[in-house]
């Protein structure tokens, strides 16, 4: 017969290598003769675990936990496995796939999600994670959920939107210590340490401070991811938080008669970066890119804010739309009485 589905030729793939190398994790593409549910592939999968333990000497892998990243079918089989056995289960992501189990997720609700659907996909796949969602989100499911605008089933390939959120959700899930001969004890990440975006407006808001219905808002492990969710549903056309003057931004003192820049992330970037800056009161804020030499590089806004956090957009191209070469660029902030500048690092 043929077969169904081979992904292996991922493990070859030297993006995918350097992404799994950067944070000491194996990678593995599987072949598929059956993509039927109840065929034992999520057995499979720990047999394979288990042999690759055995022909490389390390006893750790049989025990590893995985973090899921799937298409279509792979996407339910991302999210099928999280259910059966969320203890081993970092995080995962699933693409466009329309037969997720619909029944109760129990304690998988904790294991961090994305979730991913098209604007103009089948109407099935849209209300199959559309509802699972929104029937786990009011239990406290570390979920999110995004529409790709104008997309039908095609894959989302959007390396610095899924692998910020792969390399976030391990370092806040994976402990200190991985014991060799037995499954390490994932973390669960406290709701109120995370992000919630409203999926209607696209507004995003630190725990405290969202205005909004908090059990059917996405859920993100960190105000970075909530950021890059709201660049990629909105396609661009909202930067703005929810106002928190009370609340402390990371590295930042209070909004509360403060106006500052924080640093870019990610840093060193190529070529998107957003930087993200704080403004005390409505003003006008111009924020610039200079190269090291003084010359002005680009203008990434130049408009009134009102009072709260705001983000500019950077996609490494100058004022004429070229893209500028590798190197250190630094990002100024101006208002009314206040210049502050910022080092980033663009590498290509």
């Amino acid at each position: 017969e043929p077969h169904l589905a081979d992904s292996r030729h991922y493990a070859a793939d030297p993006a995918f290598q350097a992404l799994s190398e950067s944070v000491e994790f194996g990678f593995m593409g599987a072949l598929l003769d059956d993509l039927d549910m109840d065929t034992g592939v999520g057995n499979a999968v720990l047999r394979a675990l288990e042999a690759f333990a055995q022909a490389s000497s390390r006893p750790e892998i049989e025990h590893a936990t995985i973090f899921f990243e799937g298409y279509s079918w792979g996407g339910q089989f991302s999210y099928h496995f999280t259910n059966w056995l969320p203890a081993r289960a970092i995080g995962f992501i699933t693409i466009k796939g329309g037969y997720h189990d619909t029944s109760p997720a129990g304690d998988s609700i904790y294991v961090p999600g994305y979730m991913f659907i098209g604007e103009f996909d089948l109407p099935y796949r849209i209300e199959n994670l559309t509802g699972i969602f929104e029937a786990h989100r009011s239990l406290g499911a570390r979920w999110i959920l995004a529409v790709q605008p104008g997309a039908g089933h095609e894959y989302v390939d959007d390396r610095i939107l899924l692998d910020e959120y792969f390399h976030t959700v391990i370092e806040l899930r994976l402990p200190e210590m991985i014991p060799p001969d037995e499954p390490p004890v994932l973390l669960t990440i406290p709701e109120p340490d995370g992000w919630l975006g409203d999926r209607d407006t696209f507004l995003i808001g630190s725990w405290d401070c969202y205005n909004a219905a908090a059990d059917s808002a996405c859920w993100f492990v960190s105000r970075d991811v909530g950021v890059s969710w709201q660049e990629f549903v909105s396609e661009g056309a909202v930067t703005d938080t929810i106002p928190c003057p009370t609340a402390v931004e990371p590295g930042a003192d209070e909004l509360s008669g403060v106006s500052r820049i924080f640093q870019n992330y990610p840093n060193p970037f190529n070529p998107h970066t957003i930087i993200s800056f704080a403004v005390d009161r409505p003003q006008h804020v111009t924020i610039s890119v200079y190269d090291l030499t003084g010359h002005r590089v680009a203008v990434l806004a130049d408009q009134m804010f009102g009072l709260g956090t705001h983000n500019a957009d950077w996609d490494g191209r100058n004022t004429a739309g070229q893209a500028v070469s590798s190197g250190t660029y630094v990002v100024r902030m101006e208002t009314e009485g206040y210049v502050e500048p910022q080092k980033i690092m663009l590498v290509r």
